[in-house]
């Protein structure tokens, strides 16, 4: 079977209606930049890059499923909508089934191109979202990454010695930036010598560009994080441009950013190193967000409010710390509370006896 991720080229026959009001190569154009359904809108794509990136990605699939079956993908009849969640929720050839989450951002796709079209959205209907329900019930809606605390970072900020002094450097620089200023890894690898300012206490702000709601924020650098950036800075001999930079083959510090996908690798380099050399370190679903999620969870773990939390992190909206640090809310809820008020005032705890010792 082809990738579901082939180009769709408008030599794809007709299959249309014919009163349809747009033609197949309007519609598989729909995301790209010079897309003829969007002259009357010249700010439909002005959504960061990367979520640009996925929508043409997503509506590429949307796309092949339909021609294959010689469906109308805009507008989308509802049981199109199913049937495609149908066949994605199911494996297709050696592919897995894919997951809620990908299925939620292909159906968040479907829905803006209908929004983008002046259509109205299928997603929307009691159909699909039945079927959403009961294609999705029992199954994880995601595997969040694992929190990277401030404990096991300082640990690798002391001990991290891989050989390569240059990596090193840059590893605990982008670790303590990362963590300090809860960025995105797109925010971060954007971040700029310019964006830096140091005051004379040796502690800084850094102004960090939020990709998600494009506007730029300023983000707090401690003496003990800006030692460590000033440290890589040296080192490199970066005065201007791109803060974090690739590592050329030579071994030499080039010119050009480092790549966004290169921030998760680096932590998970770190993890096997640290965890090799007797260091206890998490290394399990380690990637660019474990950072901004440990801060969080030792923000909550010091008693810090979600006003604060959700301004460190540039969150607008409290539901994505509050799913973050879920764990650690649960032992602060009313329950726990209630269990801690009792013991203070020495209420009366039945425990039971098992020789065996606790079964977790």
């Amino acid at each position: 079977m082809e990738s579901l991720f082939r180009a769709i080229t408008p030599s794809v026959p007709e299959w249309l209606e014919r009163d349809a009001p747009f033609t197949q190569a309007e519609v598989a154009a729909l995301f790209e930049a010079g897309s003829p359904l969007l002259r009357a809108n010249p700010y439909a794509l002005s959504a960061p890059l990367n979520t640009q990136r996925a929508r043409r990605a997503d509506w590429k699939v949307f796309l092949w499923f339909c021609e294959e079956r010689r469906f109308l993908a805009l507008p989308a009849a509802p049981a199109v909508v199913v049937a495609f969640v149908e066949t994605l929720s199911m494996p297709i050839g050696p592919k897995p089934p894919r997951s809620v989450a990908t299925l939620q951002r292909y159906l968040s796709t479907i829905a803006h191109a209908h929004t983008l079209s002046n259509l109205p959205d299928p997603t929307r209907t009691a159909y699909v979202k039945g079927a959403i329900k009961a294609l999705t019930r029992g199954r994880p809606t995601s595997q969040p990454r694992q929190a990277l605390r401030w404990e096991p970072i300082a640990a690798a900020l002391a001990a991290l010695t891989t050989g390569s002094l240059t990596w090193d450097l840059r590893a605990k620089a982008l670790l303590a930036v990362a963590y300090s200023t809860m960025a995105r890894r797109a925010e971060l690898v954007a971040l700029t010598v310019e964006h830096l300012k140091i005051d004379t206490e040796g502690e800084g702000v850094a102004l960090i560009y939020m990709t998600k709601v494009d506007r730029e924020e300023p983000r707090f650098l401690s003496a003990e994080v800006v030692s460590h950036l000033n440290a890589w800075l040296r080192h490199a001999r970066i005065t201007s441009g791109a803060v974090f930079r690739r590592i050329e083959n030579a071994g030499v510090v080039g010119e050009r950013a480092l790549h966004p996908q290169e921030v998760a690798r680096t932590i998970q380099r770190v993890a096997q190193w640290m965890t090799s050399h007797g260091h206890p370190w998490p290394d399990l679903h380690l990637g660019a967000h474990s950072t901004r999620i440990g801060a969080a969870h030792d923000m909550v773990a010091a008693g810090i409010d979600l006003t604060s939390i959700m301004h460190a992190g540039g969150w607008n909206d409290p539901k994505m710390p509050r799913y973050y640090t879920r764990e650690l809310a649960a032992k602060d809820s009313g329950m726990a509370r209630l269990v801690r008020a009792r013991r203070a005032t020495q209420w009366p705890l039945r425990m039971a006896e098992d020789p065996a010792g606790p079964a977790f």
